[in-house]
């Protein structure tokens, strides 16, 4: 069983929010939208008050009423569950819904089942022996039920249950109360079916490393350690020391107390008749703690305590015991699902040891045969795989006067499909060939703006042009993006709008009057024939009319140059190409095609390139910086 959807209303910050999962789902946005928001929703729908009761102060602002409410669906329904679940998730049905509302105080927990009308009506009811009552009513009133007599409630919940069980072609949908979904230290039937962990941003791994089962490493106890074996010896040991103290009572104490005994009757005697006085020893059981196991560390020779640790090295801790415990935790009857929720997993980390931690909790998955599931809030790229865009929520606020509204975007291959339609063949939409090597896709989910280039030297130039004019354009929310080619372009673009991050295209149409003059054999004649189609391809992409064989322009949407940016720039900024032969001659930069190169004297050379600042200043429009200009 796992989680398929979370719908949260007026929790905190999130007013109204609907959040579909992946087996790996990843949360970005900016800080402060509401991304822990919903990891901590989570946390208090399955853990309830471990992190604090609720109150007033937890309510949306913009809420009617002061109640808060959060709604898990659940798939991959298993046997075992649907056994364990009953008539909450009978056969046929493919999800189960249960929702925690708190209001005024009042926390419930509230489930979707089949049952007989007339049968939840008699639930409703206040009290055992008001509902009784009105189950031998409807007894009397309808014997067709074949309803027998029941001399409490629960004889009378468990049989309107068996025929439940029976007329399953009667039953309707009904919202039931089911506090014993949620117990004591997860011992409730959800918490026997599916383990949520929560690892908050400021959780300190000596908090987890106390034996106890709520702790990360209690759990990891619970499921590596069998402690049968030493508990049945513990018990023989106590039996024999209670047969040793029976012995002690009955050799020291029993002479002496047999006297008093006798004494004291005699002189009760003098005040009544046929009562005796009998002093016995009560030999007292000591009650045994339970065996506990501490965690330390040892750093040489030194043994020390978690707590002395560093932050990076305790992060480290949490993510290791996190890896144990999916591999090593044994599932109650092999059907117990492990959901870890991780906020901020590069905190603390060098970039080295991000990467593992993001390698560790995809492999959690992969290797968990579909019975574990991550999710994570970060900031962080690595977690990001861009060719597993699916799995991405990015969130958002709107703003709404007084009370902004947080709200997602996702992305499916259907509708990444619907898109690209007649614009990049579904094969390659399949395959997503072209996003599985761009890197830097995944930082540009993170920015409002990308500007999508075909190569290194493109991101160069305009990342040193941008730093001449004294513009940050990562302060600015902007990202340059190396695509790898231009027949990368359509789908990373389709990719990042579909995310609500707003593009511009940059490239060659490669068909100007130096590329058509230099074309002196068939292949050059081809190569420009494919250009043309190419270029025709992304205007039609971005529902532009153009001519194939485009002039030099930057527009709102896109900057285009006729022949190539490298020709753009030796022809129409002399001062950036006499600047770089400079930096070759003198200063020992590589020649030819360099990125290093090509950057210095982009970012050195006098000049006035207007098709770059007008490049610039559409970008920066996009951003909500500038008006644009073409």
């Amino acid at each position: 069983m796992k989680i398929k959807r979370v719908r949260i209303e007026n929790f905190c910050c999130i007013r109204s929010l609907d959040v579909s999962f992946d087996s790996i789902t990843s949360l970005i946005g900016p800080t402060g939208v509401g991304k822990s928001t919903v990891l901590r929703a989570l946390d208090w729908f399955f853990n309830g008050e471990k992190g604090g009761i609720l109150s007033e102060e937890d309510v949306h602002s913009a809420a009617e009423t002061k109640r808060i409410r959060v709604e898990v669906e659940f798939d991959g329904l298993t046997p075992s569950d649907r056994s364990a679940l009953g008539h909450y998730a009978p056969d046929g049905r493919e999800t189960l819904s249960i929702w925690r509302t708190w209001e005024n105080g009042e926390d419930r927990i509230t489930g979707k089942a089949l049952a007989y009308p007339p049968f939840e009506r008699i639930r409703e009811g206040v009290g055992s022996r008001e509902k009784t009552a009105a189950y031998k009513t409807l007894r009397d009133q309808d014997p067709a039920l074949g309803l027998p007599a029941v001399r409490g409630w629960d004889a009378a919940e468990a049989e309107m249950r068996s025929w439940e069980a029976r007329n399953r072609d009667r039953l309707t949908e009904a919202e039931v109360e089911g506090a014993h979904f949620f117990g004591f230290a997860g011992q409730g039937l959800l918490g026997k079916l599916i383990d949520f962990v929560f690892i908050s941003a400021d959780l300190r791994a000596y908090e987890e490393t106390d034996d106890n089962k709520a702790s990360v490493v209690g759990r990891i106890l619970e499921h590596a350690v069998d402690r049968s074996e030493a508990e049945a010896q513990f018990t023989a040991i106590d039996e024999d020391a209670q047969a040793a103290r029976e012995k002690v009572h009955k050799e020291i104490y029993e002479p002496v107390l047999a006297r008093l005994s006798g004494a004291l009757s005699a002189e009760v005697r003098r005040f009544t008749t046929g009562r005796d006085v009998v002093v016995t020893p009560t030999a007292q059981v000591p009650k045994r703690a339970k065996t506990a196991f501490a965690v330390t560390i040892r750093d040489g020779a030194a043994l020390t305590p978690v707590r002395r640790q560093g932050h990076g090295f305790q992060r480290a801790l949490i993510i290791a015991a996190l890896r144990y415990l999916s591999e090593c935790r044994r599932a109650e009857g092999g059907t117990r699902s492990l959901c870890l929720a991780i906020e901020e997993p590069e905190l603390f980390q060098h970039p080295a040891q991000t990467r593992v931690f993001a390698h560790v909790l995809r492999s959690l998955v992969s290797s968990a045969e579909d019975q574990t599931q991550v999710m994570y809030a970060t900031h962080s790229p690595v977690f990001i795989d861009p060719s597993d865009y699916q799995q991405v929520r990015r969130l958002y606020r709107v703003s709404g006067g007084e009370h902004p509204e947080v709200r997602l975007r996702a992305l499916t291959e259907t509708e990444l499909r619907q898109s690209l339609d007649g614009h990049v063949p579904e094969m390659s939409i399949a395959r997503r060939g072209a996003t599985r090597y761009i890197k830097e896709l995944a930082e540009a989910l993170f920015a409002d703006v990308a500007v999508l280039v075909e190569g290194a030297t493109d991101e160069s130039i305009l990342l040193a042009f941008a730093e001449r004019q004294g513009i940050s354009l990562g302060a600015e929310g902007i990202c340059v993006v190396n695509a790898e080619g231009k027949g990368n372009m359509i789908l990373c673009h389709a990719i990042l709008t579909g995310f609500g991050v707003r593009c511009h295209l940059v490239f060659d149409a490669d068909t100007g009057p130096r590329r058509v003059a230099d074309a002196d054999t068939e292949k050059k004649v081809d190569s420009i024939r494919a250009s043309v189609t190419r270029n025709t391809r992304i205007f039609g992409y971005l529902g532009i009319t153009a001519e194939a064989t485009p002039a030099s322009v930057s527009e709102s949407t896109h900057t285009v140059f006729e022949d190539d940016l490298d020709t753009y720039l030796k022809v129409d900024w002399p001062a950036w190409d006499a600047r770089r032969q400079e930096l070759i001659t003198a200063d020992g930069y590589v020649d030819g095609k360099h990125g290093p190169t090509y950057a210095e004297a982009a970012r050195t050379a006098g000049g006035e390139p207007k098709l770059l600042h007008a490049l610039l200043e559409n970008v920066r429009a996009l951003a909500g910086q500038q008006t644009p200009r073409s």
